[in-house]
């Protein structure tokens, strides 16, 4: 599975902070609904802050794992 990850910092106190999900199942599915949805969330939301970095990352996860 696959979340994307979204550095942001203000342009005025260079504070910092991340943003990201929901889960998607490929990688491509990550970025795109990375680019369509959530870039241009982030920056309606916060038009103060730029958007410094962006990834989608790669979760080894089993279900079957999951402690209880």
């Amino acid at each position: 599975m696959f979340t994307p990850l979204v550095l942001v910092c203000s342009v005025y106190t260079m504070e910092c902070t991340t943003y990201g999900g929901p889960v998607f199942d490929t990688k491509t599915e990550c970025y795109f609904g990375m680019e369509q949805v959530g870039i241009p969330y982030i920056k309606e939301k916060f038009p103060d802050f730029v958007i410094v970095d962006k990834k989608c990352v790669y979760w080894e996860y089993d279900n079957s794992e999951v402690d209880t």
